[in-house]
């Protein structure tokens, strides 16, 4: 490698490989053949000096250079007679290079941490200094306080080197290697924090900025970083291929090409393909004897993939051996707190194998304290505070293992309730890292990860409740549902009602401009051609950068997104005698049900698991959404299981009931509970006994709700895809059907009406703040891979057509009462555990808008005309949304029976309302009173205009 490369590779950091959460491993205790420079930002070299003592100074810094691995002492005093005589030629600027030259012998060869900061911060009190100087001290000092887990001096110097980009973007172009640096450290970071988004933007940010000046080595890196990012998002195909890549690219047998191996040994063992894990592991092991000493600790990280290895073969006393090892060379090399961690976790879990409960719960109660501070307790009813984490994702797995531990610890005094408060401790640490995350398909992976310990959660609150049932047991019992159902659309709720507080208009205002910014680029990037694809890769780069980086700023003035603790009274104030809400929450082995009423509240266990329920769904959802022949239904018999498992051990409870709303849970989220059967007799579907709707939680029911409707909205209804004479041409270019019966989806209601070239994206986005109510006859797509691409379509005269719902993110919709967006699977989408579906329709709640009536599945346009006008024509006489539908739904089908043959639920089933269910337009008994209220004002005006006619006459 030349100087330049040389140089460069020390400054990028090799991924330690973790079970959940990736930490940074720095590899400069293993490199002793490359110049120094390592993680810290290189020194910055001015142009040859043209004077001899110029010269001095770069030929004693080169010397530095090339002995410090071998004689550290020596380089140092190199380093300073550079450094002296750069300040008496007035080189203040050399000066402060070399004291970051200074600084990396001091961290790498001394591991003194002191010294390596203190000379950094001696390089800053000197002055002048280039930016290019200052930006290189800043990050390296945010990099040195990243090793020491110090996050507020690391965002302290690292905000400073940010600004420093911000205000001199040339930097980018003069420094690009070190700024490239700057942006992998920080990516590295954010994979630290479980802050995905934003390391997967520092990564492409590193890779943009060097596109030009690629070597194999740094491709090696760059592949290598993406790869654990694709691995931590449960993308392993990919990372797979990515970990292979970086050791194509990186041939040499030495230490960094085991670390390399490490990584696609980690990828392997997570994939479940162990069969190649021993040959993997071997070549690994010989780098690491071939660096002696230097590594030992590559070699403690290669037992304990050995030990799992074992494990997936179910040999656990082989295992235990590696296992036991590591931890042993750990110990003995002080080495990080992260690698110690992990053996302590593999410990515990070979100790539960043969339930050895007490060893389990000391291991893991070490390895808390290994992720934490300051925390050094062993008493197993002590746990750090949420703040007191030197790595907050392995904390949080270290507690929710206690926790599932202390759950098991059946001969433990209190164990349930040591258990209960662990799981707080941890979700609340959880609440503490997501705070920080401006990216919500971050916050949204992380819910993911976290959706097994929410379901051990519940299990473990029911059984409190069961052991003492009783108002807090209660309470408690419902905030841990509450918390594992739609809390990333709840945070953007709560964002958009209650804005900042005290927050500088001005900050409020860049957060929404680059709110804005980042919109366009992503519909720029989803809709790119071959053309400018650097600069629209670069612009969403930088746009969702920038967002970041003002997000960050309003950080003090983030409300709490802490769960009303009055939620269950709320909810219930919202109910009538009439209505109830089911919420359905999977445990690890059966399904939690809870029946809230007016007046009452029951929670039952139902003996379901979630297996049994998605074979179910899935049957009876393959029946619905298919488009079948009148006589070829064959879904009654799934559909009455799902009635029998679901609903019948509560029926009683439902007796009085007309209105549902339910929250539902994992498979149950693609299946329209309407079709559900009781068995009494042929056809006897739920919807003919009640109204349903859906509701993402219980706090989306009793926060985003319809404002007190004052007259007859304004409504707005677009059918883009009519086919006239003039559209149709078009509408082939861009090859879209046409949907005939779109045009008459909602004539019965009067309003805005645009149809084919009328109904565009623009025109629709100039007339929106005008109405209240919202109908869409289009085209839509549900993206599977990323929601934010999901999109609905206008008429195509314009270069975007296309609404995607990461535009509808930016939209203020809460003006809006009710939106019916009839395209087909605008109610479907990626199935999100603890989220739901993914889908247009939870776009548009995102934004706001409070009840929304979708389509789970593509449906024939012309019965969907007629279920439309139904529901419009009962809307208008002041029906409640889910009633309206319900009985949209019952006319529809009574039709069927007389006239049709559209009876299977595939043609009537589809539409499902989202969302608070209330009137949109006045109701017919307000009507009434209002005209009896007016012919009683004008009989008392002619009463008193026939009283005055006759005083006046007697007093004449």
């Amino acid at each position: 490698m030349d100087w330049h490369t040389e140089r460069e590779f020390h400054l990028y950091s090799l991924i330690q490989p973790n079970s959940n959460i990736l930490t940074l491993l720095f590899l400069f205790h293993h490199l002793r053949s490359l110049a120094i420079g390592f993680w810290l930002l290189p020194m910055f070299l001015l142009p040859g000096a043209i004077r001899a003592l110029g010269q001095s100074v770069v030929e004693l810094q080169r010397k530095g250079n090339a002995i410090y691995r071998d004689q550290p002492a020596e380089a140092l005093r190199l380093f300073g007679q550079a450094r002296e005589l750069a300040l008496q030629l007035g080189q203040t600027d050399r000066a402060a290079n070399i004291r970051v030259d200074e600084s990396t012998v001091y961290n790498v060869m001394y591991d003194n941490y002191r010294r390596a900061t203190t000379s950094c911060r001696a390089g800053l009190q000197l002055n002048p200094l280039a930016d290019s100087t200052r930006f290189k001290l800043w990050a390296s000092l945010g990099e040195l306080y990243h090793q020491r887990n110090r996050p507020d001096s690391l965002a302290f110097f690292w905000k400073r080197a940010n600004d420093l980009l911000t205000a001199r973007p040339a930097l980018e172009r003069e420094t690009s290697a070190y700024v490239a640096v700057f942006w992998s450290n920080q990516g590295l970071s954010y994979l630290e924090q479980g802050d995905y988004r934003q390391a997967e933007r520092c990564f492409q940010k590193r890779l943009l900025l060097l596109v030009n000046q690629n070597t194999p080595t740094r491709q090696a890196i760059a592949e290598n970083q993406f790869a654990y990012f694709y691995m931590e998002t449960g993308q392993l195909a990919r990372a797979d291929s990515l970990f292979g890549a970086s050791l194509y690219h990186y041939t040499a047998s030495d230490l960094t090409r085991g670390w390399l191996l490490l990584g696609l040994v980690e990828c392997r063992l997570k994939q479940q393909r162990s069969d190649a894990v021993p040959e993997l592991i071997h070549e690994a092991t010989q780098c690491a004897r071939r660096a002696q000493a230097d590594g030992a600790e590559l070699a403690a990280y290669l037992d304990q993939s050995q030990g799992k290895y074992w494990e997936q073969k179910n040999r656990p006393a082989e295992a235990k051996i590696f296992f036991a090892r590591s931890l042993v060379t750990s110990r003995r090399l002080g080495a990080s707190n992260r690698l110690l961690w992990r053996g302590l976790m593999a410990m515990s879990r070979m100790a539960r194998q043969p339930n050895d409960l007490p060893n389990a719960l000391a291991f893991v109660q070490q390895a808390i304290q290994q992720a934490s501070v300051r925390f050094r307790s062993n008493d197993l009813s002590q746990n750090p505070t949420p703040a007191d984490f030197l790595n907050g994702p392995d904390l949080f797995e270290s507690l929710c293992r206690k926790a599932q531990l202390l759950r098991a610890a059946r001969g433990m005094v209190n164990h349930l309730q040591l258990a209960d408060q662990t799981y707080e401790r941890a979700f609340a640490l959880s609440d503490l890292l997501q705070e920080s995350y401006s990216s919500e398909w971050t916050k949204l992976v992380a819910q993911k990860k976290l959706r097994p310990a929410y379901r051990e959660a519940l299990a473990v609150a029911y059984d409190c409740y069961r052991q003492n049932p009783n108002p807090t047991t209660l309470a408690r019992l419902l905030n841990r549902q509450e918390r594992g159902n739609a809390s990333v659309l709840r945070e953007t709720l709560q964002t958009l009602q209650n804005p900042y507080s005290n927050a500088p208009l001005q900050l409020i205002e860049q957060l929404q401009q680059t709110k804005n910014r980042l919109s366009v680029a992503k519909t720029a990037w989803v809709e790119r051609n071959s053309e400018n694809t650097e600069s629209i890769d670069s612009e969403l780069v930088n746009a969702e950068l920038a967002w970041n980086r003002v997000y960050q700023q309003l950080h003090p003035y983030r409300r709490s997104r802490k769960l009303q603790p009055d939620l269950l009274a709320k909810l219930q104030n919202r109910l009538d005698h009439q209505t109830a809400l089911l919420q359905y929450s999977l445990t690890p082995d059966s399904l939690l049900v809870t029946v809230v009423k007016a007046q009452t509240v029951r929670v039952m266990l139902l003996p379901v698991s979630g297996a049994d329920l998605n074979r179910l769904s899935s049957i009876l959802r393959h029946e619905a959404y298919r488009n079948p022949d009148p006589f070829q239904y064959t879904g009654q018999e799934s559909a009455q299981a799902l009635f029998n498992q679901l609903l019948r051990p509560i029926w009683s409870e439902l007796r009085d009931i007309r209105r549902l709303v339910i929250v539902r849970d994992g498979p149950l989220h693609y299946l329209p509970f309407e079709v559900l059967e009781t068995g009494r007799r042929p056809n006897d579907y739920l919807l003919r006994y009640m109204a349903i709707s859906y509701g993402y939680s219980m706090s989306s029911l009793t926060e985003n709700r319809v404002s007190d409707s004052v007259g007859t909205p304004s409504v707005l209804s677009m059918a883009p895809f009519v086919p006239t004479k003039t559209a149709l041409a078009t509408l082939q270019k861009q090859n879209l059907d046409p949907l005939p019966g779109s045009e008459n989806e909602a004539e019965v209601v009067p309003g805005t009406y645009s149809t084919a070239g009328n109904a565009s994206k623009r025109t629709f986005l100039t007339l929106l703040p005008q109405h209240q109510l919202l109908h869409l006859a289009t085209h839509a797509e549900a993206s599977d891979t990323d929601p934010g691409n999901s999109f609905i379509a206008f008429f195509p005269d314009e270069s975007s057509y296309r609404l995607y719902a990461h535009e509808l993110d930016v939209l203020d919709l809460r003006h809006i009462r009710l939106a019916v967006v009839t395209a087909c699977r605008t109610g479907n989408g990626q199935l999100h555990e603890g989220e739901g579906l993914l889908s247009l329709s939870r776009a548009f709640a995102s934004a706001g808008c409070p009840q929304i009536i979708t389509s789970l599945w593509n449906a024939h346009d012309g019965t969907t005309a007629i279920l439309t006008k139904l529901f419009y024509t009962e809307l208008r006489r002041g029906q409640p949304t889910d009633v309206a539908l319900q009985q949209a739904k019952l006319q529809f089908l009574e039709m069927q029976t007389s006239r049709g043959a559209y009876s299977p639920p595939h043609f009537w089933a589809h539409l499902v309302l989202m969302g608070n269910p209330q009137a949109v337009f006045p109701t017919a008994s307000n009507g009434a009173w209002a005209w009896l209220g007016i012919g009683l004002a004008v009989l008392l005006a002619l009463i008193l205009v026939t009283y005055s006619l006759y005083q006046n006459r007697r007093l004449r």
